[in-house]
């Protein structure tokens, strides 16, 4: 693993194939070091990937979704040199929804704010396959707000909160935690 200058933040480079690289982009209070990040981290390098890793947090003050796009833009930005890039974020992360639509690649988002116009007109434009998962219970999760999509899968999980856990219940929360994982693998291995 090694550092890499995005300007404002470093990245975590997790060596693997430089062809192929999974960038994964944090939530506003969920860092790429929180669970389902790590483990699509895990996912990804055990299959032979690259990752690059921004282990960044929202600066007081910013913009939330104009920092997104940032990070997102300087990382991709950062492998450009790869001729298969992955992007898996988690929450505000989907306020770049358009910039990876943009760049024709696909990508996972875990917990999308499909409660915002604007993430879900970005999820809509879509040209590669995207894997969306969300819980019930959080009120960002809107999946019925989502244009009907062939390339969009989503991934609908009963009972869990923004952070895809069972509050309560470690154990659910580990067994939930064990699906996400087994679905991004299959996700990976589809590409």
């Amino acid at each position: 693993m090694r550092r890499i200058d995005l300007g404002p933040c470093a990245a975590l480079l997790h060596d693997g194939d430089p062809a192929r690289c999974a960038v994964l982009l944090p939530g506003m209070q969920y860092s790429t070091q929180a669970p389902l990040l790590w483990f699509a981290r895990s996912v990804a390098v055990g299959r032979g990937w690259s990752a690059l890793e921004v282990p960044d947090s929202l600066p007081e003050g910013d913009e939330p979704f104009a920092w997104a796009r940032d990070r997102a833009r300087r990382a991709l930005d950062a492998v450009a040199d790869a001729s298969d890039v992955v992007v898996v974020g988690k929450s505000l992360a989907s306020g770049a929804a358009g910039i990876v639509a943009d760049r024709l690649l696909p990508a996972v988002w875990l917990t999308p704010l499909l409660d915002e116009g604007r993430v879900v007109d970005d999820l809509g434009r879509a040209a590669r396959p995207a894997l969306l998962v969300g819980g019930s219970p959080d009120d960002a999760w809107v999946p019925d707000a989502l244009p009907d999509h062939g390339l969009l899968e989503v991934v609908h999980l009963d009972g869990l909160d923004h952070s895809l856990e069972r509050p309560g219940d470690p154990m659910a929360s580990l067994d939930a935690l064990r699906v996400v994982t087994d679905r991004i693998d299959r996700f990976l291995a589809a590409l």
